[in-house]
């Protein structure tokens, strides 16, 4: 079959290798999309140096092309998601329910092959069916589900108003759950004008250029701070500067994934006195079925979210459309 393969940091080959076979307990599932994370960046980086070569790939959909023994309620042909994440169930951490901390942790497209190949062997314990729901819809379950435990840890209050740092997919993700969770307001900000015009067009009460100037026009639509900031991007300045917004007795969640080895300034004495909550959110916690509902009632749309799409065999040019930032970009699908 054919498959995108990270060989060594920086080193990515478009080639045939052999099919996966199931073992028992597992599922085949033929790729129908992936969409393309920021942890795959890090993958291909070296910067989550979990073993080389890997097929990246953990925001997958597709179809059972084969069935494992001992797998039941499973049928081959069935439209399905996946959890890229496999807890082993009874150390520590899973004992007390925090599987996405599990000590003997593997993740699909991380420590195991996943699925920017044509087929990805999964456990059957970690998939999802999807009923009809539409493939390009449905890609976008696990970074939403991702959003969901974030907002899980972080719980919103009816009447907050809400600031997001960040308008890229995550951010408009998390923008729209906040809003379903009962904001009054949301308030996003961002350097590129188009996510902040697709940020209006999904329910953002003020979509801020970020900058020169951001400061003072926040405080005008908040003189007291958000009730809750967000960080979504990532950048530690950014996330810093999460701490200068929120109001006395709010919430800090910081949700982008900053580089392992970055500090930040912040004021201990200002979160004492202040009675702010700092939350961090790591990846997912069995939360896919609230992520499911959510895209299949329509309450969080995605379909404007997604901005390219590659072939498999295009996979290099997917990696350096989203590594070089040469053009606007949002969710970038790859396909068969």
């Amino acid at each position: 079959m054919k498959a995108a393969v990270i060989d060594a940091p920086g080193k990515l080959a478009v080639r045939d290798v052999p099919s996966p076979v199931p073992a028992p307990g597992e599922v085949i599932v033929s790729l129908a999309l992936g969409g393309l994370c920021g942890t795959d960046l890090h993958i291909f980086a070296g910067e989550l140096n979990y073993g080389y070569p890997i097929i990246a790939g953990h925001e997958v959909v597709g179809t059972i092309a084969e069935i494992g023994e001992g797998v039941f309620d499973l049928d081959v042909g069935m439209r399905v998601a996946f959890d890229p994440n496999i807890a082993c169930g009874s150390c520590h951490y899973c004992q007390k329910m925090r599987f996405n901390h599990c000590l003997h942790w593997e993740g699909i497209g991380v420590t195991r092959d996943g699925g920017f190949a044509e087929r990805v062997a999964v456990p059957a314990s970690v998939i999802y069916p999807i009923g009809n729901m539409p493939f390009d819809q449905a890609v976008f379950i696990e970074p939403l589900s991702c959003v969901v435990y974030g907002l899980q840890r972080a719980t919103p209050s009816l009447g907050d108003k809400v600031l997001i740092l960040g308008a890229g997919p995550i951010g408009l993700l998390l923008m729209q759950s906040v809003r379903r969770a009962g904001a009054a307001s949301v308030v996003i900000t961002d350097v590129q004008r188009d996510r902040l015009d697709l940020a209006s067009r999904l329910g953002a009460e003020a979509a801020m250029q970020a900058g020169d100037g951001q400061r003072d026009a926040l405080f005008d639509l908040a003189p007291y701070g958000y009730d809750m900031v967000i960080d979504a991007t990532g950048a530690p300045a950014v996330a810093a500067s999460a701490f200068d917004y929120v109001t006395r007795g709010g919430k800090v969640l910081l949700f982008g994934v900053c580089p392992e080895d970055a500090t930040i300034p912040f004021s201990p004495f200002k979160i004492y006195r202040h009675d702010i909550s700092v939350y961090g959110s790591f990846a997912l916690n069995k939360s896919f079925g609230p992520a499911i509902e959510l895209l299949k009632s329509g309450a969080v749309q995605v379909g404007d979210l997604i901005s390219h799409r590659f072939s498999l065999d295009r996979f290099p040019a997917a990696l350096e459309l989203a590594l070089s930032r040469s053009e606007p970009t949002m969710k970038i699908l790859i396909e068969p």
